[in-house]
């Protein structure tokens, strides 16, 4: 079972738990960025991600927990990557929403765990994000680094 599959799991109970009680909000959004590796090899990324975000009130308020499934595509790369994760994080200044990240990578490539950080900022219906993530590949693959911009609607 990979490392990170017990967090995601939780992140997901979380989720259904509290939906029942509170309304959430799903998410649609595009991103792109770059990702480097530990031999020094940089790559631009593109992808897009469809998600769901519900309050978790018994944690405090303004917590949240969300599950996203998600598309990815490194330029010059052999092919798609496919992710499921889930992340927690708290609402903060107008709008805002700094969260924890971690995910399971499956597709084309080693299948990869990876845990990450990001900032949303709402602006009305829409928002942008920028997130990092650090890729823990299976195998003997090195691990590997990303840093994307996103743009996506809420609803």
């Amino acid at each position: 079972m990979p490392r990170l599959t017990l967090p995601i799991m939780a992140a997901m109970a979380l989720c259904l738990a509290s939906g029942a009680a509170q309304a959430g909000e799903i998410r649609i959004e595009g991103r792109g960025g770059v990702s480097w590796q530990g031999n020094g090899s940089t790559k631009g990324t593109a992808g897009a991600a469809i998600g769901y975000d519900t309050a978790v009130s018994a944690l405090g308020n303004g917590v949240f927990a969300g599950i996203e499934e998600s598309v990815d595509r490194s330029a010059g790369g052999s092919g798609t990557r496919w992710a499921t994760s889930a992340r927690l994080g708290i609402k903060v200044l107008s709008l805002g929403a700094l969260y924890g990240i971690t995910g399971y990578h499956y597709g084309s490539g080693p299948n990869a765990t990876s845990i990450g950080a990001g900032y949303q900022q709402g602006l009305g219906p829409v928002y942008g994000k920028v997130e990092y993530r650090h890729y823990i590949n299976e195998g003997a693959w090195r691990p590997g680094d990303t840093v994307t911009l996103g743009f996506g609607v809420k609803f």
